[in-house]
């Protein structure tokens, strides 16, 4: 397939793509009731009704997905990063409330001791009509021996920003934050590798399950029955981990995205916007500070 013959299909998928994304309505909400004033208020839904998506003040101008789609598929041409744009993904998550477009980045593998430790990762755009998601560009990774999934654990964004009036302009391009991401990307996995070479000790592991359980060792018949079985769960991903990787530091943090992926996330948004995705930040936190 030449360059225009490529060209051309990837623009016919993502011509399918758009035309399944809903329009989001920003409504006034009227009580209805004669002597009830009504607050300056709106409701957003998909246009044709269903459930609100979220109640909003009058600033508030929910994300135009079509435009949202038009400017990542510009800014990733723009970025010339040879992305392979005809396997974009869109998907809802609580019920419409939030959104992502994922776009697959490169295949990494891990300076682990595992060898063919494959990590898959993708740029992830998210916005949202509940009023409170920003539009925001990050990543996401898949490591593919354990099935591991997770979204950036630092709380920094290559773009961030409201759905307000004052804030449309800034879906004009994405180009140089795409190309810093991918730069991100780079300095996460190699950052692994230097985990892998990092060694723990067993009072540096009873550490870490301290302060993201609360359960001391020492202690343990003592903890809360919920937290005994968060330690536990830890305690065994963490003997899978390190049968394969060692007792270092990298082995701990897939332990905890071990856990967070396959025990704590009930469902995949709860790797992006729910429970897992905090351990998983707190996890990073934590190995990431350790001496």
């Amino acid at each position: 397939m030449d360059i225009l013959e490529q060209i051309e299909v990837e623009s016919s998928k993502i011509e399918e793509l758009r035309s399944k994304l809903p329009i989001i309505e920003k409504i006034p909400l009227n009580v209805g009731l004669e002597g009830y004033n009504t607050p300056n208020v709106f409701g957003i839904y998909k246009q044709g009704g269903g459930n609100c998506l979220g109640i909003s003040k009058d600033s508030y101008k929910p994300a135009n997905l079509s435009l949202f789609l038009d400017t990542i598929v510009n800014s990733c041409l723009e970025a010339d990063l040879n992305l392979d744009l005809d396997a974009i993904d869109y998907k809802e998550y609580k019920g419409g409330k939030k959104v992502t477009f994922r776009i697959p980045l490169k295949e990494f593998e891990i300076e682990s001791p595992m060898v063919g430790d494959i990590m898959k990762t993708s740029l992830l755009f998210t916005t949202g009509f509940d009023t409170q998601t920003k539009s925001s560009l990050t990543y996401s990774t898949y490591r593919i021996w354990c099935s591991n999934g997770a979204k950036s654990w630092r709380n920094e964004y290559a773009i961030s920003f409201k759905n307000t009036k004052n804030n449309a302009d800034k879906y004009l391009l994405f180009s140089e934050q795409i190309i810093k991401t991918n730069q991100d990307v780079e300095e996460y996995v190699k950052s692994l590798g230097q985990l892998a070479k990092k060694p723990i000790t067993q009072e540096q592991l009873d550490d870490f399950y301290l302060r993201i359980t609360g359960v001391n060792r020492k202690n343990y018949e003592e903890s809360h029955g919920k937290s005994q079985n968060i330690f536990n769960a830890l305690q065994n991903a963490f003997m899978i981990e390190s049968a394969n990787t060692g007792m270092n530091a990298f082995s701990l943090l897939q332990a905890s995205t071990r856990y967070a992926t396959h025990e704590l996330a009930e469902v995949e948004e709860d790797l992006y916007f729910g429970n897992a995705a905090t351990f998983n930040q707190t996890a990073h936190e934590l190995v990431y500070s350790m001496n």
